[in-house]
């Protein structure tokens, strides 16, 4: 048990209104955020401390589940402008209360109130368990209406569910915040945060995630600097949507920095050393992330995928069965569940673990990804080969990407290392984020043999130190994170606003000139940070410009090249074979099916 740890319960809303429960949770989430940024002090996350929600244990008992010395619990009452709060601070060992307190104010003060919480526990603990440097601040003002305060924990609160219109509803209430206050910062990140829940869950495409949420980290990160929620998104999307394991690595020291408790980033510490093989570094990181937050599915199944990868199968599947016991809606367990059964020579009980996937959306085809496995296992080849053919049918589909990331496994195990090595190029020429996953699986190794195979590796892995180290530093060094977030945020906006792109003569001096900046660094910006090349980029936005026109009523007399034209298009070949590739369709043929 961790003598300088804390995990702050929920507190119970005592209000009259049933529907002030966002308030509290919200006050409950500001506290624990404040005291993660005090270094030496273990706090439980989020997730964990919600797992105890409108459960009556005993304190000794939750405090032996989270690992930690200390609890803090109490209530919030709202009444009109008026709020009272009261918290207990308990020692866990024998649920001695080390304080107990009543604070009433008015609402107006709420920010007050919360950093003056939070530096009470602070003082109590370094007091009672040994030396911690405390910030004189914990908790700052965001110096807005206490109303849209209120509003942004309603929206935060529903991005809690895990339901994609209740999520869908935070998000329209988040944006409502930043139209009456459109310098806060959290309610941005919030946004982009639920963006990422959304493709998470499989609920969006990761690449319309992408672009919806990216305006909403940049502008949180416009407006403060200080956040490491931030830092933490900005490494998740270098990692997931650049492959920049490099810069995904400095942002994430960065969030950590600033929160040495951030649980969320230790996560993606984890999985961005280890997919680089920085595997005993990787390891310090998920175990700080599951001392910090024990009962998250993800963290759990971070945990369980580093055994994995160690091939020491039995452990990993320890974890992957936490999985099923406190998150049975996360899906990825169950299949990976399943390879490490493959690994352990255990085909036979993939059936088992098909039955026990639920009935939830995505739920029938990871079923069909572990019935597929299991037949290809015990060599039932007929009807391998029909559900082969259904998870190959769906490709198209939202949930391609960890279709693809399956079927490459089932094709291994086949030997049919062909279709398996194509299914790779797919997946890297759509920036799958599963695609990374590839190199360090050790089910994959039969493809370690092909050219190929390394080939499509080093795409991937084209900036991280582990393949090219002194090409790929020397280059991330053009800019520091927060020039490349500026300048990149600049190309952007040029493009957003003054719509460049429509030039059909647009060239990458000119847009450079535009920019005031060197043609050399430009041209380094948009290949290795954006990962494509200057004509690719371009005809992005053009690509864009030409579907929001193309579907607009008051254009249905136009001709589509005449509005390719119109979008900065300069040849009909260019612009057919971009948009094929882009979309999987015609021009023609998409335009009917959105029009």
């Amino acid at each position: 048990m961790k003598t300088m740890s804390i995990a702050v319960l929920p507190f119970v809303n005592m209000s009259t209104d049933p529907e002030n429960e966002y308030f509290s949770d919200g006050m409950t989430e500001e506290i624990i955020n404040a005291l993660t940024t005090i270094d030496g002090l273990n706090v439980t996350a989020r997730t964990s401390s919600f797992a105890f929600k409108n459960k009556n244990m005993d304190i000794r008992e939750i405090g032996k589940q989270l690992g930690v010395s200390t609890i803090l619990e109490g209530s919030v009452r709202k009444s009109n402008n008026r709020i009272r709060i009261t918290a207990q601070h308990i020692q866990t060992e024998d649920g001695f209360h080390i304080w107990s307190k009543n604070f009433d104010r008015e609402l107006e003060d709420i920010f007050a109130l919360q950093d003056e919480i939070s530096l009470l526990i602070a003082d109590q603990i370094r007091e009672n368990f040994g030396h911690l440097d405390v910030k004189d601040q914990l908790v700052s003002s965001p110096k807005i209406k206490l109303e849209v305060y209120e509003d942004f924990l309603k929206g935060k609160y529903l991005l809690h569910t895990f339901d994609k219109n209740e999520i869908l509803k935070g998000i329209s209430i988040l944006k409502e915040v930043i139209e009456k206050e459109p310098d806060f910062a959290l309610a941005y990140s919030n946004i982009h945060y639920a963006y990422n829940m959304l493709a998470a869950a499989g609920w969006l495409p990761s690449n319309e995630a992408f672009e919806k949420g990216n305006y909403y980290l940049n502008k949180a990160y416009e407006l403060d600097k200080n956040l490491p929620e931030c830092y933490h998104s900005l490494g998740w999307n270098a990692l997931n949507r650049d492959w920049d394991f490099i810069n995904a690595e400095k942002y994430l020291s960065k969030a950590l920095e600033l929160s040495p408790g951030y649980a969320d980033a230790h996560q993606k510490m984890f999985i961005t050393l280890v997919l680089e093989g920085k595997k005993d570094m990787a390891f310090k990181h998920i175990q700080k992330a599951l001392e910090l937050d024990p009962l998250s599915g993800l963290t759990n199944y971070f945990h369980g995928y580093y055994y994995y990868l160690e091939k020491k199968y039995e452990k990993a599947n320890s974890f992957y069965q936490k999985c099923f016991e406190i998150s049975p809606g996360f899906l990825f367990p169950y299949s990976m569940y399943g390879l490490s059964l493959i690994g352990m020579d255990q085909g036979d009980k993939l059936k088992i673990v098909a039955a026990m996937v639920p009935e939830i959306p995505g739920g029938n085809t990871e079923r069909a990804i572990l019935t597929a496995l299991s037949q290809c296992q015990l060599n039932e080849t007929e009807a391998a080969e029909a559900e082969i053919q259904n998870l190959e049918n769906t490709l198209q589909s939202e949930e391609r990407g960890r279709i693809r990331f399956f079927l490459i496994h089932i094709y291994t195990q086949q030997k049919k290392y062909d279709r398996a090595l194509q299914l790779i190029d797919q997946g890297i020429e759509e920036k799958e984020p599963l695609m990374t996953l590839l190199r360090e699986d050790p089910l994959l190794k039969p493809l370690h043999s092909f050219g190929r195979f390394e080939t499509s590796m080093q795409k991937v892995f084209k900036r991280s130190a582990s393949v090219s180290e002194n090409k790929t530093e020397n280059k991330s060094q053009t800019f520091n994170p927060e020039e490349l977030i500026e300048l990149n945020q600049r190309l952007e906006a040029l493009l957003q606003n003054e719509k460049v792109f429509l030039d059909p003569d647009l060239s990458l001096r000119l847009l450079a000139e535009k920019l005031k900046i060197h043609p050399n660094k430009l041209s380094w910006l948009i290949n290795e940070h954006n990962g494509k090349n200057f004509n690719e980029y371009i005809n992005t936005f053009r690509l864009d410009a030409f579907k929001k026109k193309a579907i607009h009523p008051e254009n249905s007399h136009l001709t589509l090249l005449g509005i390719a034209f119109d979008s900065g298009f300069n040849s009909k070949t260019v612009f057919n074979t971009f948009f094929k590739k882009a979309t999987g369709m015609s021009p023609k043929e998409w335009t009917n099916q959105y029009r």
